[in-house]
């Protein structure tokens, strides 16, 4: 989400991620979880007053769907989830490796190749909870 590296101290400050939570009515505790990433698209901010701004019912909105859609194909239903809106290819690697699976791994990777090959891009990191079975 920063305009630089962040890492330099005369250039810009990182701004820390956005997080924004998914609930359902699910009750008990989670039987399962996963993680899930996506490019975050540019329809989901505004310019106001000069700045950058997130809508976030637009973006809550497509988290939601994407959320339960994952779900759903993987025959699980969403308990919870928590999505970190960020450009730290640290945060993709921490947040998008829930388990260790050839599948994460994979996506965890195409993600950090998209921000390092895209300045000023930014991935939705999901960490999904998936409802107990009675």
């Amino acid at each position: 989400m920063s305009e630089g590296d962040g890492g330099d101290p005369g250039g810009p400050a990182a701004r820390a991620p956005l997080k924004l939570r998914v609930m359902t009515r699910a009750e008990g505790k989670p039987g399962g979880f996963d993680s899930a990433i996506i490019k975050v698209p540019e329809r989901w901010y505004l310019t106001v007053g000069g700045e950058r701004a997130l809508v976030a019912q637009l973006a809550g909105r497509d988290l939601r769907a994407m959320s339960e859609k994952c779900g759903a194909g993987i025959g699980e239903i969403l308990h919870h989830a928590e999505w970190t809106i960020t450009d730290d290819p640290a945060q993709v690697r921490t947040l998008g490796l829930m388990h260790d699976c050839a599948s994460c791994r994979a996506g965890v990777d195409q993600a950090v190749a998209m921000l390092r090959d895209n300045p000023g891009s930014e991935v939705a990191v999901g960490q999904l909870w998936w409802a107990a079975r009675p």
